[in-house]
């Protein structure tokens, strides 16, 4: 399970090509537009490319699936986390349906994969926030790798969409997350309110700093449409010539004006902040009568604040855009519309965590639990739900990595990694349950439900790539898979009949030495069947 996340700037979030934004054009290689060719040919579930011929078989990937789910339901129910074993099986077989819609060439069954996936790792997500405990988590992620390797095939090219949905939707769902806090905790309105009002009580303070504002005012709009008619001309049409037709009648910039007007300006804003100025200034308009009076009227009644505000307002914003189109362009690369497929999981979960916000805080609340109440009540539903399956997805994608490295001497091909990762998952789900006091029997299960999950699976995934998934095989892998549960069925057999004899007597070692012997054998009779295999 080799999810390439080191060879893609998608990986961490970033499009694969850089875009220059307003002008259309764009650089990168074309070659890069679709993620392979083994995409299109896995629309249909079926393909004749390289990554088709990797996959597993139909008939013994569907038994191994099966097996794990089985015997994962029989250590939940051994270990009384039937129902979280059971929700975690469900999200896996859903995050590995997806994983295989993301491979599509169109862009609606991508988003598709993506929702699912998400949904899949949330039912994750959900079961470790209650507090379902390690056998749950083990035995999903262990199922859903497992499905994920029967219905796609474990291949660098073909497995690069689904990490892209990964960490697309999770970035997503993280930066909704701290917009979701901010808003919770209103720091918008108190950060702009306290700056607000500072500026507009320090700028009603007296005539003489309305008459500096405005001056700033001024100068600031003329340097700033510098900046944003450029913006602008690049969005209209290519007939409109905006920047011609603007530029001319202000071509006033900041490092032009005179430096003796620099001065005055310093004067007044030391005149304005100090205690005798404003007063001095009223005197000064007091001397002139009727047009002081005037020209306090019009600095005063905001006529000439007000126009100049909003166009300040206006640029700024358009300024702002302009950065958030960067970044945009520079998340979605490329091709905007499969980026933006990629992450409809997280687009999609991101709505419906705000809509928890409109649920009643007592419901929620009580939903929550006391462990997560405070957390809720701190950051919102909103962000407390967003950030938990974006960590969870973040999660999802560093264990990849390990996994794939933690494998790799238990498999001969990468391409039965996912088996491999299952047969894990329920060997440590076993030993979870013996230790919490489970039923023996269930555990013994467990541990050759594991090796029939790798030695089956194993087996399809070479039958795949050396034979083909459309050759009729079905007769020797049902032998096949026959003889090694029946092998399977007899181990238990062994083990729960030496169980029930061993048991009379009363030789009783320490609890530690106990566990410690089961793991020993049991990660020796897993080596065991391995090197036997390869030999």
């Amino acid at each position: 399970m080799s999810f390439d996340t080191g060879n893609s700037d998608d990986a961490n979030g970033i499009g694969d090509d850089t875009s220059e934004v307003g002008g259309g054009s764009r650089t990168g290689d074309d070659a890069n537009e679709i993620d392979s060719e083994a995409e299109s040919d896995e629309e249909s579930g079926t393909g004749t490319g390289p990554a088709s011929e990797r996959r597993a078989t139909p008939f013994s990937g569907t038994v191994a699936v099966l097996v794990a789910a089985l015997a994962g339901l029989a250590l939940g129910a051994a270990g009384g986390q039937l129902w979280h074993v059971t929700a975690t099986t469900a999200g896996g077989v859903v995050a590995a349906l997806g994983a295989r819609a993301i491979q599509s060439k169109t862009n609606a069954r991508r988003a598709v994969g993506s929702v699912a996936v998400v949904a899949g790792v949330s039912v994750f997500a959900v079961v470790a926030s209650l507090g379902g405990g390690a056998v749950p988590l083990l035995v999903g992620a262990g199922v859903g790798a497992a499905a994920a390797n029967a219905v796609v095939s474990f291949d660098e090219e073909v497995e690069r969409p689904t990490v892209k949905a990964v960490w697309r939707s999770a970035t997503v769902l993280s930066v909704g997350a701290v917009l979701a806090v901010c808003l919770h905790a209103d720091v918008f309105g108190k950060t702009f309110g306290a700056v607000g009002g500072m500026v507009v009580g320090v700028a009603a303070s007296s005539a003489l700093s309305l008459l500096v504002v405005v001056q700033l005012e001024l100068l600031a709009i003329s340097e700033l449409i510098h900046w944003a008619v450029p913006v602008l001309d690049d969005w209209l049409p290519e007939d409109r010539d905006l920047r011609a037709a603007v530029l001319d009648r202000f071509d006033l910039r900041l490092w032009e004006v005179p430096r003796a007007y620099w001065g005055v300006l310093g004067l007044q804003v030391l005149l304005a902040l100090s205690t005798w100025g404003p007063a001095w200034f009223r005197g000064f308009l007091d001397a002139l009568s009727v047009l002081g009076d005037g020209l306090e009227l019009l600095l005063v009644s905001g006529v000439v604040h007000f126009p100049l505000t909003a166009l300040l307002g206006g640029l700024v914003a358009i300024l702002l855009a302009r950065g958030l189109q960067f970044l945009f362009v520079g998340w979605a690369g490329s091709d905007p519309p499969r980026s933006i497929a990629h992450a409809a999981g997280g687009f999609v979960a991101l709505a419906l965590a705000s809509l928890l916000a409109l649920a009643p805080a007592s419901a929620l609340a009580e939903v929550a639990g006391v462990d997560w109440g405070d957390t809720v009540a701190s950051v919102g539903p909103t962000a407390a739900l967003a950030g938990g399956v974006a960590a969870t997805l973040f999660a999802v994608a560093f264990a990849q990595r390990v996994l794939a490295v933690a494998v790799g001497p238990w498999v001969q091909t990468d391409s039965a990694s996912g088996f491999a990762v299952a047969g894990g998952s329920l060997l440590v789900s076993s030993l979870v349950v013996a230790s919490g006091g489970g039923s023996a029997l269930a555990a013994f299960v467990g541990v050759a439900a594991a090796l029939a999950v790798h030695d089956v699976g194993s087996n399809a995934v070479e039958l795949g790539a050396q034979i083909g998934r459309d050759a009729e095989t079905r007769a020797g892998e049902a032998a096949h898979a026959v003889g090694g549960l029946l092998v399977a069925a007899g181990g238990v057999a062994v083990a729960t009949l030496t169980a029930f004899v061993m048991g009379s007597l009363s030789f009783s070692p320490p609890a530690w030495r106990a566990r410690l012997a089961v793991a020993l054998l049991l990660v020796a009779v897993l080596c065991f069947a391995v090197l036997f295999e390869r030999g």
